[in-house]
Protein backbone atom coordinates (compact mmCIF):
# COMPACT_ATOMS: atom_id res chain seq x y z
CA UNK A 1 0.00 0.00 0.00
CA UNK A 2 1.20 3.29 -1.11
CA UNK A 3 0.36 6.45 1.46
CA UNK A 4 1.03 10.12 0.44
CA UNK A 5 1.27 12.82 3.19
CA UNK A 6 -0.30 16.01 2.17
CA UNK A 7 1.05 19.07 4.33
CA UNK A 8 -0.78 21.77 4.00
CA UNK A 9 0.44 24.74 6.13
CA UNK A 10 1.99 27.80 3.96
CA UNK A 11 5.07 27.72 5.84
CA UNK A 12 8.27 26.67 4.81
CA UNK A 13 9.68 25.37 8.01
CA UNK A 14 6.12 24.60 9.76
CA UNK A 15 5.34 22.41 12.64
CA UNK A 16 3.09 20.75 10.80
CA UNK A 17 6.34 19.35 8.33
CA UNK A 18 7.74 17.67 11.70
CA UNK A 19 4.43 16.00 12.70
CA UNK A 20 4.16 14.41 8.22
CA UNK A 21 7.56 13.41 9.18
CA UNK A 22 6.85 11.81 12.29
CA UNK A 23 3.32 9.88 11.06
CA UNK A 24 5.81 8.65 7.80
CA UNK A 25 8.09 7.13 10.32
CA UNK A 26 5.21 5.41 12.03
CA UNK A 27 3.37 4.54 9.20
CA UNK A 28 4.72 0.82 9.11
CA UNK A 29 1.38 -0.54 7.65
CA UNK A 30 2.61 1.21 3.97
CA UNK A 31 5.56 -0.07 1.89
CA UNK A 32 5.40 3.57 0.07
CA UNK A 33 5.71 6.76 1.90
CA UNK A 34 5.21 10.12 -0.07
CA UNK A 35 5.43 13.32 1.66
CA UNK A 36 4.13 16.69 -0.33
CA UNK A 37 4.92 20.03 1.37
CA UNK A 38 2.54 22.27 -0.54
CA UNK A 39 4.61 25.26 1.30
CA UNK A 40 7.78 23.83 -1.17
CA UNK A 41 5.55 22.55 -4.28
CA UNK A 42 2.80 25.44 -4.40
CA UNK A 43 -0.01 25.02 -6.67
CA UNK A 44 -2.00 28.02 -8.13
CA UNK A 45 -5.45 29.12 -7.51
CA UNK A 46 -7.73 26.94 -9.90
CA UNK A 47 -9.51 29.09 -11.66
CA UNK A 48 -12.24 26.37 -13.02
CA UNK A 49 -11.02 26.42 -16.33
CA UNK A 50 -9.40 23.30 -18.13
CA UNK A 51 -6.26 21.05 -17.18
CA UNK A 52 -3.50 23.14 -17.78
CA UNK A 53 -4.63 26.46 -15.97
CA UNK A 54 -4.29 24.06 -12.46
CA UNK A 55 -0.48 24.74 -13.04
CA UNK A 56 3.10 22.57 -13.74
CA UNK A 57 3.03 21.86 -10.16
CA UNK A 58 0.02 20.27 -9.99
CA UNK A 59 1.01 18.28 -13.44
CA UNK A 60 4.05 16.91 -11.96
CA UNK A 61 1.87 15.84 -8.72
CA UNK A 62 -0.86 14.28 -10.45
CA UNK A 63 0.92 10.77 -11.29
CA UNK A 64 2.18 10.96 -7.65
CA UNK A 65 -1.42 11.31 -6.56
CA UNK A 66 -2.79 8.31 -8.47
CA UNK A 67 -0.51 5.48 -7.55
CA UNK A 68 -1.37 6.52 -3.74
CA UNK A 69 -3.77 4.27 -2.19
CA UNK A 70 -4.33 6.42 1.14
CA UNK A 71 -3.85 10.06 2.00
CA UNK A 72 -2.90 12.13 5.23
CA UNK A 73 -4.06 15.00 5.38
CA UNK A 74 -2.50 18.03 7.68
CA UNK A 75 -4.06 21.75 8.65
CA UNK A 76 -2.42 24.04 10.73
CA UNK A 77 -4.89 26.01 12.81
CA UNK A 78 -5.36 29.36 11.37
CA UNK A 79 -7.37 31.55 12.37
CA UNK A 80 -10.03 28.61 13.34
CA UNK A 81 -9.87 27.53 10.04
CA UNK A 82 -8.08 24.96 8.03
CA UNK A 83 -4.95 26.17 5.68
CA UNK A 84 -6.28 27.62 2.41
CA UNK A 85 -3.56 25.64 0.31
CA UNK A 86 -5.17 22.37 1.70
CA UNK A 87 -8.67 23.61 0.79
CA UNK A 88 -6.74 24.73 -2.66
CA UNK A 89 -5.31 21.43 -3.07
CA UNK A 90 -8.70 19.98 -2.29
CA UNK A 91 -10.31 21.94 -5.22
CA UNK A 92 -7.89 20.43 -7.90
CA UNK A 93 -7.99 17.03 -6.57
CA UNK A 94 -10.79 14.96 -8.83
CA UNK A 95 -12.24 11.38 -8.49
CA UNK A 96 -9.36 9.65 -10.91
CA UNK A 97 -6.86 10.91 -9.05
CA UNK A 98 -8.38 10.28 -5.25
CA UNK A 99 -11.66 9.15 -5.67
CA UNK A 100 -12.70 6.09 -3.13
CA UNK A 101 -9.01 6.58 -1.03
CA UNK A 102 -9.24 6.11 2.69
CA UNK A 103 -7.91 9.77 4.55
CA UNK A 104 -6.65 10.22 7.44
CA UNK A 105 -7.16 13.75 8.71
CA UNK A 106 -4.65 15.83 11.11
CA UNK A 107 -5.22 19.13 12.53
CA UNK A 108 -2.32 20.54 13.87
CA UNK A 109 -2.58 23.68 16.86
CA UNK A 110 0.28 25.35 18.86
CA UNK A 111 -2.41 26.33 21.77
CA UNK A 112 -5.10 23.99 23.40
CA UNK A 113 -8.20 24.00 20.23
CA UNK A 114 -7.45 22.59 16.37
CA UNK A 115 -10.74 21.21 16.19
CA UNK A 116 -12.36 23.44 13.27
CA UNK A 117 -10.12 22.52 10.65
CA UNK A 118 -11.19 18.95 11.00
CA UNK A 119 -15.05 19.83 10.09
CA UNK A 120 -14.03 22.21 7.52
CA UNK A 121 -12.06 19.46 5.61
CA UNK A 122 -14.85 16.97 6.23
CA UNK A 123 -16.97 18.83 4.23
CA UNK A 124 -14.88 19.19 1.42
CA UNK A 125 -14.75 15.37 -0.20
CA UNK A 126 -18.40 15.50 -2.16
CA UNK A 127 -17.20 15.88 -5.94
CA UNK A 128 -13.41 14.21 -5.35
CA UNK A 129 -14.72 11.31 -3.70
CA UNK A 130 -12.01 11.29 -0.83
CA UNK A 131 -13.35 8.72 1.86
CA UNK A 132 -12.45 9.83 5.02
CA UNK A 133 -12.07 7.29 7.97
CA UNK A 134 -13.46 7.76 11.11
CA UNK A 135 -10.93 8.46 12.97
CA UNK A 136 -9.02 11.90 13.08
CA UNK A 137 -5.82 13.60 14.91
CA UNK A 138 -5.99 16.96 16.20
CA UNK A 139 -2.24 17.29 17.46
CA UNK A 140 -2.75 20.50 20.55
CA UNK A 141 0.58 22.01 21.72
CA UNK A 142 2.66 20.93 19.01
CA UNK A 143 5.61 22.33 19.78
CA UNK A 144 5.79 20.26 22.92
CA UNK A 145 4.85 17.07 21.29
CA UNK A 146 6.62 14.53 18.91
CA UNK A 147 10.06 15.01 19.28
CA UNK A 148 12.74 12.33 19.71
CA UNK A 149 12.67 11.27 23.35
CA UNK A 150 12.51 8.30 25.00
CA UNK A 151 9.14 6.64 26.69
CA UNK A 152 10.23 7.44 29.91
CA UNK A 153 10.51 11.11 29.53
CA UNK A 154 6.90 11.10 28.04
CA UNK A 155 3.89 12.60 30.14
CA UNK A 156 0.96 10.64 29.69
CA UNK A 157 -0.64 13.18 27.28
CA UNK A 158 2.35 12.33 24.29
CA UNK A 159 2.12 8.39 24.76
CA UNK A 160 -1.69 8.99 24.47
CA UNK A 161 -1.20 10.99 21.70
CA UNK A 162 1.84 8.29 19.99
CA UNK A 163 -1.04 5.67 20.87
CA UNK A 164 -3.72 7.03 18.89
CA UNK A 165 -1.34 7.74 16.33
CA UNK A 166 -0.26 4.36 15.95
CA UNK A 167 -3.89 3.39 16.14
CA UNK A 168 -5.44 5.57 13.44
CA UNK A 169 -2.45 4.88 10.81
CA UNK A 170 -3.37 1.21 11.48
CA UNK A 171 -7.08 1.90 10.76
CA UNK A 172 -6.25 4.03 7.52
CA UNK A 173 -4.03 0.65 6.40
CA UNK A 174 -6.73 -1.54 6.73
CA UNK A 175 -9.22 0.52 5.43
CA UNK A 176 -6.35 1.10 2.39
CA UNK A 177 -6.81 -2.77 1.71
CA UNK A 178 -10.42 -3.24 2.21
CA UNK A 179 -11.29 -0.66 -0.20
CA UNK A 180 -8.77 -1.50 -3.26
CA UNK A 181 -11.49 -2.78 -5.30
CA UNK A 182 -13.39 0.18 -5.38
CA UNK A 183 -10.57 1.95 -6.79
CA UNK A 184 -11.37 2.59 -10.66
CA UNK A 185 -15.29 2.34 -9.73
CA UNK A 186 -16.41 5.63 -11.28
CA UNK A 187 -20.30 7.29 -10.11
CA UNK A 188 -22.67 7.91 -13.44
CA UNK A 189 -23.29 11.15 -11.48
CA UNK A 190 -19.67 12.55 -10.35
CA UNK A 191 -21.65 15.28 -9.11
CA UNK A 192 -25.29 13.63 -7.56
CA UNK A 193 -27.98 13.44 -9.31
Amino acid sequence: MRLTIINGSPRQEAQSARVARYLAEQAVGFHGIERIDLARDPIPFWDGEDEASKGEAWQTMVPRLAQSDAFILISPKWNGMASPLLKQWLMNADVPLVGHKPTLLVSVSSGIHGVYPIPELQSSNKNNKLLFIPAHLIVRSVGSVLHPQPESAQSERERSLRRRIDESLALLARYSEQLLPLRHYRDPYPYGM
